[in-house]
Order: C-alpha cells, then sequence, then structure tokens
C-alpha cells in the first residue's frame, strides 16, 4: 500500500481476492475502513449486521412496533433503530429481561450480536420485545387507542377542521369522509395494536376501565346525595361517608368524563 503525494491525497491498494488477480488501484483513504491485520473481526461483524438486516417487516408491523415502544419500553433499556429491517438496540440485557419477564437468552437468540455493551436484534426480537411489552404494560396503548377512538367519535358527528403543514391553509372534512378514513386507515392500526397487547387482554382492560367509569360516576351521585342529606341528617350523612370511603379504599376510580 502507497500514499500519493498529489491532492486530494490518494493511497494505493492492490486487491488481493482471487476474483481481481492482484490488480491495483488509487482510493480515497475513506474508503479503507480496517487495518489489514484487523480484517477477520471486521468481516465477522458485518456478517452480523448484515444478517440482522435481513429481515423485512411490513410497513403496518413496523408502525405498531414503534408506537408500542415508545408507549411501553423505557429508553435506557431498548431503542427501536427505525430501520426498514425494524432491528433494535438492546441497552441493558438483563434489566430488559427482567422488566419483559423472559430469559436473557430470549433476547441473546441469533442472529442477535454484541457489539460493545450493546445487543444488536433483528426484527422477530423487536416484535417479541413489543408484544411481550404490550401485555405487560398496556396502559399507555390503550390510552392512546381510545384518545384515538374519542377523537374519531367527534369526527364522525362534527366533521374535522385542520391547519395543513404543506401549505398552511385551513381544511375542513365532513363526517362522512370523517368515518371512512377513520374505518379505513387508522381503526386497522387501533386493531394492530390490540393484537399486540393480546386481544383477550384489551378486553379485559377496556372492561374494567368502563367498570371504574361507572364507579366514579356513582361515587359522585353519592357524594352529592350525602351533601343534601347532612344538613339535616349530619350523624347519619358522617356514618355513610365513612362507609362509602372504606368501600372505595384502595380503589382508583375515573373521574366522570365530561
Amino acid at each position: 500500500m502507497t500514499v500519493g503525494e498529489k491532492r486530494p491525497v490518494r493511497v494505493r491498494i492492490e486487491l488481493i481476492a482471487d476474483e481481481w488477480q492482484g490488480e491495483r488501484r488509487w482510493v480515497s483513504p475513506a474508503r479503507l475502513e480496517v487495518r489489514w491485520e484487523d480484517r477477520h473481526a471486521y468481516i465477522e461483524l458485518d456478517q452480523k449486521r448484515r444478517a440482522v438486516a435481513a429481515f423485512d417487516p411490513s410497513v403496518e408491523q413496523w408502525r405498531t412496533a414503534e408506537l408500542v415502544l415508545w408507549k411501553s419500553v423505557p429508553f435506557e433499556l431498548a431503542e427501536f433503530n427505525r430501520d426498514s429491517a425494524g432491528s433494535i438496540t438492546v441497552h441493558d440485557v438483563p434489566a430488559l429481561a427482567q422488566y419483559l419477564r423472559v430469559d436473557q437468552q430470549d433476547l441473546e437468540t441469533p442472529p442477535s450480536y454484541y457489539d460493545g455493551p450493546d445487543l444488536h436484534a433483528p426484527w422477530p426480537t423487536t416484535e417479541l420485545i413489543g408484544r411481550t411489552a404490550a401485555a405487560l404494560y398496556p396502559t399507555d396503548i390503550i390510552n392512546y387507542i381510545e384518545d384515538q377512538e374519542r377523537t374519531a367519535q367527534e369526527h364522525a358527528l362534527n366533521g374535522d377542521h385542520f391547519t395543513s403543514i404543506v401549505d398552511g391553509q385551513d381544511y375542513y372534512i365532513a363526517p362522512d369522509e370523517a368515518r371512512r378514513r377513520f374505518i379505513e386507515r387508522t381503526l386497522p392500526e387501533l386493531d394492530r395494536l390490540r393484537d399486540w397487547i393480546g386481544v383477550e387482554r384489551s378486553a379485559e382492560i377496556e372492561g374494567q376501565r368502563l367498570l371504574l367509569d361507572r364507579l366514579g360516576r356513582v361515587t359522585v351521585i353519592a357524594e352529592q346525595a350525602l351533601d343534601d342529606l347532612e344538613p339535616r341528617h349530619k350523624t347519619l350523612a358522617l356514618k355513610l361517608r365513612k362507609e362509602l370511603a372504606a368501600a372505595l379504599e384502595g380503589v382508583n376510580v375515573l373521574p366522570p368524563s365530561s
């Protein structure tokens, strides 16, 4: 290998692979990635990278993973790489395994590989992490689903006014069109999120939230009734308040929706 004297600097190399038959070229130093004596480790690492990058999840699954991981997995444990292969970087494998209640080996399944302290894992591991986290920690995802459905219901009744980020103009979408867009675009996304949570688990959580919402409404009615009763029957009202408080101890009722 020889370094040229002209500018820009070029390095003369000899290609020793059989197919090149000792051909020599002048190339930019930027093309020389590792020292020759380090080539074996570099090639091995490159092969691992290529294996992780070989997966090709659908756009829909990719978007589901992005949202689920953002909502349910702390960044200090793992980060979705947002590459087309759907790979993930795990910063703390033991902590993530504990968080997900899985064996560490489940996260290290080939072609996952370590590069320094980080574990680089392919799409199947990304999906495993996402589905497991969604089932264990679904609250923020359920909140997102419910927010989307509430917004869709409002738009289906009143239409949707919005300002375009492209041209800055104000636009209006009629109720029928808003309903159609929700059914065709948003609803499939929400169904995929429910699938990652687990349909039964999702239904159970939404049922619990509905029950807590109704309990919150009943509590408000009971407190209003006690307020009306107290001026005439102070002792009885105080007794009933204590019984109500005891019955609700440890229960986080939801405030009634406006």
